[in-house]
């Protein structure tokens, strides 16, 4: 099993499942994450229901504009193209299962995303790299994540930007496909 590491959090997410290993049917992942911390930006899955169950701890989720706090052995699906987000509102580590549905490209989005955040100083204050990074990977699953609300309006006007400036660092879906 593969796990990749978001050094600024210590959040980890460990592949279980992949969509090679259920032809596409979903992608299955143990998340653990540290005390206290805050999961990503309320974002949405346009094509993929993800379903959140708890292993140990409690989970916070943020979905269809309530706040749901799901504990040891209980679950949540979030449907398709639904804003959420998640954190552990308790001070010790939780782990959760992550299935998405159908697998798609979750698997590059998480991946080459934890890479760009941990090249960045400070993961928290977007460069311009970071941005171009996000931009390319979105474009290499088009249609299959977004940011929800303002920051992804932000996001589009900033990336529109930073494309001048500098060339996107990260592989492409077929290099990482290789690779994974």
């Amino acid at each position: 099993m593969k796990s990749i590491t978001l050094k600024s959090t210590g959040e980890t997410i460990t592949f279980v499942k992949t969509g090679k290993d259920t032809e596409g049917a979903f992608t299955e992942v143990i998340c653990s994450i540290p005390a206290r911390q805050e999961g990503p930006p309320q974002h949405i899955h346009p094509l993929q229901d993800e379903i959140f169950e708890v292993i140990e701890g409690k989970l916070e989720l943020s979905a269809q504009g309530k706040k749901i706090v799901l504990e040891e052995g209980q679950s949540f699906n979030v449907t398709a193209n639904t804003a959420h987000t998640f954190s552990n509102p308790l001070d010790k580590e939780i782990k959760f299962r992550a299935t998405y549905q159908p697998a798609l490209d979750i698997e590059y989005m998480l991946v080459q995303g934890f890479e760009v955040l941990n090249g960045q100083p400070n993961p928290n204050k977007p460069s311009l790299q970071m941005i171009v990074d996000f931009d390319y990977i979105l474009k290499q699953i088009k249609g299959q994540y977004k940011f929800a609300g303002a920051p992804g309006m932000i996001f589009t006007i900033f990336a529109a930007i930073a494309k001048l400036l500098t060339k996107p660092k990260v592989k492409s879906l077929k290099d990482h496909n290789v690779s994974f």
